[in-house]
């Protein structure tokens, strides 16, 4: 009678609680590449990253259509209208007259004076509305913590000029920017976390994988377990004398025994 394996039995599954064991004997390893990862994080987030500071001015906005009173339809189209303020505040109108009022043009007899270009104000500009709200915080991101405040402010106050004059709706600053004492960016924390957070993942990974393509015999547990053949003895050898051989190779030499054992039968 055939003893031979069915094909379900010799495919290899992956044991988890030995995968567990060998995870926890890569341990230090672990702990080692999850530090380093994290350490250069917190490196590239600390000394490489230019700081950049944040400030911000709150305004408030409504739409009323009776000068004598407001009705429930007047806070709902200014909760409508929040959308259009916000590409307001990011249009020519608004940042080129801030660029004018603050003579933030280059100019070429005072080559240290800090410029700023349509595009590159825009893109320090931010313009978020807390939820169920008509308020607006206009805020601006910038390396100098002094031009973040007066661009704050600048743009808060076009912007309030524009509303009012452009889209008839009542617009007001309710709080000006103040001059932020630390910056908004890079986190420092959250990226040094991470770093060590991909670090860990990496390694782990990397670990799994040889497991898992890990094709060697390596005790005689492993010829029972992988080809399912009782072992009646062992001879033991130095390392060096031979390799370790994979998986598939025992596999071929059964295979090529079993068929010269199946031609000398026929015989």
């Amino acid at each position: 009678m055939d003893n031979k394996p069915n094909s379900s039995e010799q495919t290899d599954t992956i044991n988890l609680s030995e995968l567990f064991y060998v995870l926890l004997s890569r341990i230090l390893t672990i702990v080692c590449v999850t530090v380093l990862c994290g350490a250069v994080a917190f490196a590239y987030s600390r000394f490489f990253i230019a700081p950049e500071y944040s400030a911000g001015c709150t305004l408030f906005v409504l739409n009323r259509n009776n000068e004598n009173s407001l009705t429930s339809s007047d806070i709902s189209a200014s909760n409508a209208l929040v959308k259009d303020y916000q590409i307001l505040a990011g249009s020519r109108a608004v940042i080129e007259k801030v660029i004018a009022d603050l003579n933030l043009q280059y100019d070429e007899s005072d080559p240290g004076k800090a410029t700023y270009t349509y595009s590159q104000l825009k893109s320090e500009i931010r313009v978020s509305v807390p939820s169920d709200s008509r308020m607006l915080v206009v805020s601006v991101l910038d390396k100098n913590p002094n031009n973040a405040k007066k661009l704050a402010d600048a743009v808060s106050e076009v912007l309030v000029s524009q509303i009012v004059s452009k889209m008839k709706t009542e617009a007001s600053i309710i709080d000006y920017a103040v001059v932020p004492t630390s910056p908004a960016s890079p986190n420092v924390k959250k990226n040094t976390l991470i770093g060590a957070a991909i670090g860990f993942l990496l390694i782990c990974g990397i670990i799994v994988l040889r497991f898992i393509t890990d094709d060697t015999i390596k005790s005689d547990t492993d010829i029972e377990k992988y080809l399912h053949l009782p072992v009646l003895g062992t001879i033991p050898l130095d390392e060096n004398e031979e390799p370790k051989r994979k998986r598939s190779e025992y596999r071929a030499d059964m295979k090529k025994a079993k068929t010269l054992y199946s031609r000398k039968g026929d015989k």
